[in-house]
């Protein structure tokens, strides 16, 4: 099974469509068939690039020289798009988040066992090597227990994003958008969900949160500070502080390497600098996973076990309760 060509179709044909396209198109023994849309015209134009079929949503679905299905609709499809491929026993991959709440994420995850079929979230973070790097380092017990992170993430959306972002309609906000990042990146780095979190925002005059912050309580003791927003330059930093040492990631989403000081007295060591090549385009590392587990009949990722993806659903909602930010069609 080790040869064999993974099969993908795509539904949805906006930006995150066309760079996960080229991460298929990019990785050996995996083919991109088809794309579907809710805009034939939109389909069309995307086929025509990569040279695929466009198809209605119901036809990708049916087809068997399908394997896989990558969701890449706005996230209030997510639920009902990734239930129609698992209905029709396709393996699906979803950009995140994976649903906009837990239960819509319950109910796939209980899809996909009734149909034995492979379902994982997409986030490509949790995919780069320097990630996998960093979590090695931090489970290795190189800077002891994590006591404190802190972690800025934010910027200011190009114009083609923000009629998304700002839409509650849509599921926008900066928490399912962005915020999901660092959350899911501290599960991924510790190894454990946050017990606790209090949350605040300012809200747009649209009604959704366009600046954030969190702080979450693991159960090892490590307390976590995160800012993220889509309209303030907050850049990508991270900063880790244990019990015998620190780590600080910059740029975090697109740097390879990051650095380590170890505490000596009251001092920190000289820097060590620790890194592990990503790619140019990162997503070729969660296709290569998604490949590996369905050519492997494991039905979930080890990377992103559906029981966390779950708990991390379980986190954003009770961030949103408390900002408050619920969606009408919730």
């Amino acid at each position: 099974m080790s040869n064999q060509t993974i099969r993908w179709g795509i539904i949805g044909a906006g930006i995150i469509a066309h760079k996960m396209a080229e991460a298929i198109n990019l990785e050996p023994d995996n083919e991109l068939v088809a794309v579907a849309s809710k805009s034939p015209e939109r389909a069309q134009t995307f086929a025509d690039q990569y040279q695929i079929d466009s198809e209605t949503y119901a036809r990708l679905v049916s087809r068997d020289d399908i394997d896989v299905v990558y969701v890449a609709t706005t996230h209030n499809f997510h639920a009902d798009n990734a239930l129609l491929a698992l209905a029709h026993g396709k393996h699906v991959v979803i950009e995140k988040p994976f649903t906009v709440n837990a239960p819509q994420a319950q109910v796939l995850i209980d899809c996909a066992k009734r149909h034995k079929v492979f379902l994982m979230e997409a986030i490509w973070t949790r995919f780069l090597p320097s990630m996998i790097t960093l979590r090695d380092t931090i489970q290795s017990g190189r800077i002891g227990a994590v006591k404190v992170a802190n972690i800025n993430f934010g910027g200011i959306a190009p114009d083609y994003y923000l009629p998304r972002l700002i839409d509650p309609a849509l599921a926008g906000g900066v928490t399912l958008d962005m915020g999901i990042y660092p959350i899911s990146m501290l599960c991924f780095w510790l190894g454990e969900l946050p017990q606790i979190s209090h949350s605040h925002c300012h809200f747009s005059n649209t009604g959704i949160d366009e600046i954030a912050s969190y702080q979450l309580v693991f159960p090892s003791g490590c307390i976590a500070t995160v800012n993220t927003s889509f309209n303030l330059l907050l850049g990508q930093e991270v900063s880790l502080f244990g019990a015998t040492g620190r780590i600080d990631y910059p740029n975090f989403q697109s740097a390879d390497a990051f650095t380590l000081r170890e505490l000596n007295g009251r001092e920190w060591s000289e820097t060590e600098t620790i890194s592990n090549r990503n790619a140019d385009n990162g997503f070729i590392f969660q296709v290569r996973e998604a490949a590996r587990c369905i050519r492997a009949g494991e039905l979930e990722s080890p990377i992103i076990p559906l029981a966390e993806t779950l708990g991390i659903m379980q986190v954003l909602d009770a961030i949103r309760e408390q900002l408050p930010l619920k969606y009408d069609f919730e």
